[in-house]
């Protein structure tokens, strides 16, 4: 008897034990063939007179089948090479539905003749939208513009894939060997055990320092050893370069070259100036002018800051016998600075945030502020250590979020989330709940903690909740995906606040041994040491979004991507980077969806900071602006913009506060 394939039959969360590898192309494949030929049913049939059921919602099942089947599919991805390869011929199948549905001629016709005034406010965003999507994928083209725009994005796509793969493969090349713990020394002794734990995976004895960003930030941070700090910071800065020893075949330079090139070029083939401009199509900021102007005004807020605190390392520095500060000593001698008492408040704080401690409070907090309920529930999971949190509200579920915290070989070694399932309402009433998974980089042994540690889980928690708070009927406007990268950071960069107020982490806090809450005056203590120094951190944001948006606005005006990243430097860096600096080869948001839109992080957390202002003003906890941030700022999705979310969030904030 044959077997079932189970990615053909009905599930509500997908079902990964029953899953084989061979089930995946066959099944993709299958759905994109039954896609096109109801397709040309519909076409047929709503040509001429469209509806709204029988075109939007029609051609929106046949969407939703597909990208439910397939987004499932994507943490597999990291299990395994065959896996990954099983998933990668998936995605390809169905970007070529996709890219053939939007450049379908008759069904943008289509889906043209609907009449707005005969839609309601949800169903006229969700054809904005539509409509939008059709344009950026070459719709408005002539033919021979629509094969050179496929070409095009075929050839980006395996372009950003041959840059990731360099990146991935100069950086596994240069991890160091350590075999004499006193050349580590400084560094603590939990960060020790996971650079132990490092070799011991790959069959060493001793320690293994890899490329990763948050090893090199520990050297650079602790290492006693100048020449240690020195040689990771140079390895790490020139990574994927001609700049570094012996990796010419990882060079990312010709790619990233390329790269912008065909941005570029596809970029005016739609009809725009540059990518930038493509790029804030589904943004928030209206004009290149606007980003220009917000990244300088920034850029000129921050820089007394800048120049006030490198004359205070500087001059720390050389208390501390250091006469010639570089760029692998700046970080060494800021964390010097923040110490208290000849302590390290960042590490003093982790005694209180194990990974446990902190997904219970934030959990509480959330709970609190929404009026939600979230607990553990038992589903078929990619590993073992997946676990599956179901939120729901007044006993009705509302969703569910899958939770893979912990690191391990072949997984991304970088927190983010993914939107796996929109909320949305079938023409006949059935409701499909959302669904989305946060992926972790923890250590999965004890681990404790630090501050970036636990504003990057609140940050990724509250994507996936904002996913699975969204209340529209549409799926379209019920994704973090859909919002743009500016609206979904704005959630991710909102919560984090609560990791900034000294009374919220005091709440979460918990000894690693007695269980004790910190006091309030030793949490207060280890903020104010964050904020020490902070300007590094600050300059270095400014540094990343002001490259990525100059890269893609100045393709084409005879500055080469040295000279750009050289002018970038002399606006965002008071203190000087090293000579042969080769960031940009090594910069993966670069082809991560993120291109031209680095910016979008700093964009959101000056709205995020502005909008959390209420919440100190009436308390952190306060769960009538909660609801209220839930209904203006969560729960509409895209189906209104940002501005509007955060402008009807204050006017509802202001009416709370008017009513004590």
């Amino acid at each position: 008897m044959t077997r079932a394939n189970p990615l053909l039959q009905p599930f509500d969360l997908f079902p990964y034990a029953s899953v084989q590898v061979e089930d995946l192309l066959p099944a993709i494949q299958q759905i994109v063939e039954e896609n096109r030929s109801a397709l040309t049913l519909i076409i047929e049939r709503e040509a001429d007179t469209p509806s709204w059921n029988g075109l939007v919602l029609a051609v929106e099942a046949l969407d939703k089948r597909l990208e439910d089947t397939f987004y499932p599919l994507v943490p597999l991805a990291f299990t395994s090479d065959e896996w990954n390869s099983a998933v990668g011929e998936c995605d390809a199948e169905r970007r070529a539905y996709r890219t053939d549905k939007y450049q379908n001629q008759q069904l943008f016709s289509a889906y043209q003749r609907l009449d707005p005034s005969d839609l309601s406010d949800e169903q006229v965003a969700v054809l904005k939208r539509i409509l939008r999507d059709f344009r950026l994928e070459g719709a408005n083209i002539d033919r021979s513009g629509r094969q050179q725009f496929t070409t095009q994005e075929t050839a980006i796509v395996g372009l950003e894939g041959e840059f990731r793969e360099k990146l991935r493969a100069a950086t596994e090349h240069l991890s160091k060997h350590i075999t004499d713990v006193e050349a580590l020394a400084g560094i603590p002794a939990a960060d020790l055990a996971d650079m132990q734990h490092k070799a011991q995976a790959s069959g060493l004895s001793g320690w293994l320092l890899t490329l990763e960003e948050p090893v090199c930030k520990t050297v650079l941070q602790y290492a006693d050893s100048r020449d240690l700090r020195k040689e990771i910071y140079l390895a790490y800065v020139t990574r994927a370069s001609d700049q570094a020893a012996g990796q010419s075949q990882h060079d990312n330079g010709p790619v990233l070259q390329a790269l912008l090139r065909l941005r570029h070029e596809k970029a005016q083939l739609l009809g725009f100036v540059d990518f930038v401009e493509l790029s804030l199509q589904t943004k928030a900021a209206q004009s290149t002018a606007e980003v220009e102007t917000f990244l300088s005004t920034l850029i000129a807020r921050e820089r007394p800051r800048l120049e006030r605190e490198a004359d205070q390392l500087r001059s720390f520095a050389r208390e501390q016998g250091c006469d010639d500060l570089q760029p692998w000593d700046y970080e060494f001698y800021a964390q010097k600075l923040r110490q208290h008492e000849g302590r390290d408040p960042d590490q003093a704080l982790r005694e209180y945030y194990s990974f446990e401690t902190a997904l219970s409070g934030l959990i509480g907090l959330v709970e609190q502020l929404y009026g939600i309920s979230i607990k553990k529930v038992e589903a078929e999971v990619w590993d073992d250590n997946v676990q599956v949190l179901q939120v729901a509200e007044a006993g009705d579920v509302l969703g569910h979020i899958y939770l893979d915290a912990f690191i391990r070989p072949g997984k991304p070694a970088w927190p983010w989330s993914l939107a796996i399932r929109n909320r949305h309402v079938d023409a006949d009433g059935t409701l499909s709940r959302p669904v989305a998974a946060l992926f972790g980089y923890y250590e999965p042994r004890g681990i404790q903690l630090g501050h970036k540690d636990l504003c990057k889980l609140f940050h990724e928690f509250h994507h996936c909740l904002h996913q699975v708070l969204m209340a529209n009927s549409n799926r379209r406007l019920n994704s973090i995906h859909e919002l743009g990268h500016d609206f979904s950071e704005f959630a991710g960069k909102l919560l984090e606040q609560w990791c900034w107020s000294a009374q919220s982490l005091q709440s979460v806090s918990a000894h690693r041994t007695g269980g004790e809450r910190a006091s309030l005056a030793e949490v207060q203590r280890w903020l104010e040491a964050r904020e020490t120094q902070r300007g590094l951190e600050k300059a270095d944001g400014l540094k990343k979004a002001l490259l990525d948006f100059e890269l893609h606005r100045s393709y084409g005006n005879d500055r080469s991507i040295e000279q750009v990243v050289a002018d970038v430097y002399a606006r965002t860096q008071v203190l000087p980077l090293a000579s042969n600096d080769r960031f940009a080869n090594g910069f993966d948001y670069m082809v991560t969806g993120y291109e031209a839109g680095f910016y979008c992080y700093l964009w959101a957390e000056e709205h995020a900071t502005d909008v959390f202002a209420w919440f100190k003003d009436q308390g952190v906890f306060d769960s009538r602006l909660g609801q209220a941030m839930r209904g203006e700022l969560l729960a509409p999705g895209a189906s209104r913009s940002m501005s509007a979310s955060i402008q009807a969030f204050i006017d509802r904030a202001q009416s709370i506060v008017s009513a004590d």
